[in-house]
């Protein structure tokens, strides 16, 4: 059963660009995310460090890179995944779940551009008066969700470099 645990975010205008991810299993599971058919990752050589670079591209599906909406997108379902998995098995639930973020970039009014991110949640048999109790409980303690609401302030300091 698929629930909307918050009303979508509403803009006047189309998105300019909407990234979509689909993270199932929370932390312990992946991620999908559509429109990256330009993307190459290559397998980490001998001489892996235990880093991996991604590469980054401009908000649109042929771009040869990630973009910073597909990573919001990401962060959020994998956080609101896992939150939901701790949700449900508090209160005795063995559900799958899965949760899509669709991260749409906008124009702002007041200059520049703007995410309007949403997220839908899907609960596996589970009656939708509950399901959406379940997905309201995982987005009021989801970390990201919480900065999402502005709960949260983003820390901004300049690093120089002598």
């Amino acid at each position: 059963m698929a629930t909307d645990p918050a009303p979508a975010p509403h803009s006047d205008s189309p998105a300019l660009y909407t990234a979509r991810v689909e993270n199932t299993a929370g932390t312990a599971g992946h991620v999908r995310i559509r429109d990256t058919a330009a993307v190459e990752l290559a397998a980490p050589g001998p001489e892996a460090t235990g880093e991996i670079s991604l590469p980054t591209g401009g908000p649109k599906p042929t771009a040869t890179g990630f973009n910073p909406e597909q990573f919001l997108a990401m962060a959020w379902s994998t956080c609101l995944g896992e939150t939901l998995r701790v949700v449900l098995t508090e209160h005795g639930l063995d559900r799958e779940s899965s949760v899509s973020v669709e991260v749409g970039m906008h124009r702002d009014p007041l200059g520049g551009f703007r995410f309007l991110p949403r997220a839908l949640v899907s609960i596996e048999d589970l009656d939708p008066v509950r399901a959406r109790e379940m997905a309201e409980a995982a987005h009021a303690r989801c970390p990201v969700s919480k900065l999402l609401r502005g709960q949260g302030e983003p820390l901004l300091e300049l690093v120089v470099e002598e």
